[in-house]
């Protein structure tokens, strides 16, 4: 009887192994820092297996990411993250290869997901922040690629009824007013949008193009500098100005509308005011840029126009500040001025939006992609695919094939005191897929043959 108990032994490790391979695979989950490179060709393999299996396919596209392989990465994670939407990992993974990739748009469409359905409030802030980064990179990238296709640019005609603002030059002793070039720029851009008959460029894109022309003061404050960075643009007007500082706390705008399309100048109203009627002097201006273009005013328009963001001049000029810090990179000092200008006036919504934008992108600036991926990849998790199913030969083999491995002795031979030659076998079941010595990960199969 020793034989049958042999066999029996047999049979229970294989259920036993069977069963651990089952539980790894089917109801676990797979650490994402376990996910290497070394790990693409059993992935792909498993691929070929599975080809619609969306965890599959997030471990194959983070096992190329980490790899560097953001080409072979980018389809994959594609599709894992539109056959999977809730999945995290496939989303943050693929905001990351599009961002390594420069499709900024795909990266920010991500990172937007991935912050609907993160559950990890540190990650989900993360995300944010690298959010924030990817909308300053994208307006840097798309100012580096028209510069680099300016002549092809400055051949297309502009957009109609587009404008933008630049900063305006400011002229004086006082460098607290300084900022004011910014500040008064964004005022203007926030006014001149309230008119539904042009489409005002934001700021900060004007800021990129100049950032890249590396242009001085002086420079910027040339018309043909408008018109250059109009066709950059393809803005069809460009509104250019200057702040003087004069005695007894006097300033002096002049403003000036640029047309790209036939690189004529209008000039604006020139104001003249005290600075503590600042807002005003803007008001004025703004209504003259749009007697310039020959735009009117609905009474709902003109209402929105004459709303103050601020009464307080200081928390303005604080703020204006942190504008210009931001423009040169300096995301920390940035971030200190809106808090300042938040705390100066709690109402300034610019000043605490402004705040939290550099918030964001002081954080993220000190973050490489591969510091985030190494964040992520320490704290998430992805489900383990489930085990194949077993056919119905696997069945039948494991519940018929049942018999000793070892010496065998016929009941014939018992009887006539014959042994037959003997043949000596590992006592270690046949597994399919393993390596000796490592736990099975996978389905296994025993095989025991039937008695002769």
């Amino acid at each position: 009887m020793r034989p049958a108990l042999h066999g029996h032994r047999v049979l229970r490790l294989a259920v036993v192994l069977a069963c651990g391979a089952c539980a790894t695979g089917g109801g676990g989950a797979i650490r994402v820092s376990d996910v290497t490179p070394q790990s693409i060709a059993s992935l792909e393999a498993e691929r070929s297996q599975r080809p619609h299996d969306a965890n599959t396919l997030t471990r194959l596209g983070v096992a190329y990411f980490k790899a560097g392989r953001y080409k072979d990465a980018r389809p994959v994670l594609d599709t894992a993250a539109t056959g999977d939407p809730s999945s995290g990992v496939a989303a943050v993974y693929l905001g990351m290869t599009a961002e390594q990739l420069g499709d900024f748009a795909a990266a920010r469409a991500a990172y937007q997901r991935y912050i609907g359905i993160a559950t990890n409030p540190d990650l989900k802030r993360t995300a944010q922040q690298r959010l924030a980064l990817v909308d300053r990179n994208e307006l840097t990238y798309q100012a580096h690629q028209a510069l680099a296709n300016e002549s092809s640019i400055a051949a297309m005609p502009p957009e109609s009824n587009t404008v933008a603002v630049m900063p305006f030059l400011y002229s004086g002793r006082d460098s607290t007013i300084q900022p004011l070039g910014r500040g008064l720029a964004q005022l203007l851009v926030t006014d001149l949008a309230k008119s539904r008959q042009i489409r005002v460029l934001e700021r900060e894109r004007m800021q990129a193009i100049l950032g890249e022309l590396k242009l001085s003061d002086s420079a910027q404050a040339d018309p043909s500098t408008a018109l250059r960075s109009g066709h950059l643009l393809r803005a069809a007007r460009v509104v250019q100005g200057a702040i003087a500082g004069l005695p007894g706390n006097q300033l002096q705008v002049d403003a000036a509308v640029v047309d790209v399309s036939s690189s004529g100048v209008a000039p604006t109203a020139q104001q003249r005011s005290t600075l503590a009627r600042l807002f005003d002097l803007e008001k004025q201006l703004a209504y003259g840029l749009f007697n310039s273009m020959g735009i009117q005013l609905s009474p709902s328009e003109q209402s929105a126009i004459d709303q103050r963001p601020t009464q307080n001049l200081q928390a303005f000029l604080v703020y204006s500040r942190g504008l210009e810090a931001q423009d040169r990179g300096d995301y920390a000092s940035a971030q200190a001025d809106f808090n300042q200008a938040t705390t100066l006036d709690p109402t300034f919504r610019a000043a605490s939006q402004s705040a939290a934008t550099a918030t964001s992108l002081s954080a993220a600036s000190q973050q490489s992609v591969s510091q985030v991926e190494t964040a992520v990849s320490q704290s998430t998790t992805i489900p383990a695919p489930p085990p194949p199913a077993p056919t119905q030969d696997m069945l039948t083999a494991g519940t018929n094939s049942v018999a000793p491995t070892t010496t065998t002795t016929t009941a014939q031979s018992t009887s006539t005191s014959t042994t037959q030659p003997t043949t000596e076998r590992s006592s270690q079941p046949e597994v399919t897929g393993t390596l000796g010595g490592q736990r099975a990960t996978g389905t296994v199969v025993i095989i025991i043959q039937r008695p002769k």
